[in-house]
């Protein structure tokens, strides 16, 4: 009898901790399931994905594959100038709830940062966004081989 207090306590003890890290901050845990959201600006089909500028040697765009992970797709815009990368966009985000957008709107940004530091993708993930910190890393590394750059 003892034995089932103590897994029963456990078990609930468990599930409130799932609850609360899936929860949206603000809200009390309660979970939420909403409609995919999306937020993109891809190419129009038939246009190319990768582009040289007129601006000099080295300089090229491309967009990284996209990458499909548990919560959702994402793929990432990379801008190589002076053999250097200069920027990152998410092209396209697509997730499966209102957490994972939350999720990856905080978690993008010091990836990013990251990327731009290291120019590559020997990045920590961010915890609590590891699938989202994969997800934009392998994104990236597709780019960057399109571009061919090390």
């Amino acid at each position: 009898m003892k034995r089932l207090l103590t897994m029963l306590g456990a078990t609930a003890a468990g599930f409130t901790g799932v609850v609360a890290l899936h929860s949206a901050p603000g809200k009390s845990g309660s979970l939420v399931r909403a409609a995919p959201t999306t937020t993109t600006t891809a190419p129009k089909p038939g246009s190319p994905t990768t582009t040289a500028p007129a601006s000099g040697p080295g300089d090229a765009t491309a967009i990284g594959p996209l990458e499909n992970y548990s919560y959702g797709v994402m793929s990432v815009k990379v801008v190589i100038a002076n053999h250097r990368i200069v920027d990152l966009k998410v092209q396209k985000l697509q997730t499966l709830d209102s957490y994972s957008t939350q999720l990856a709107t905080y978690a993008v940004p010091m990836l990013k940062a990251e990327v731009l530091k290291a120019q590559g993708i020997r990045i920590n993930a961010i915890t609590g966004a590891t699938y989202t910190s994969e997800a934009y890393a392998y994104s990236i590394q597709g780019a960057l081989d399109k571009l061919r750059f090390k």
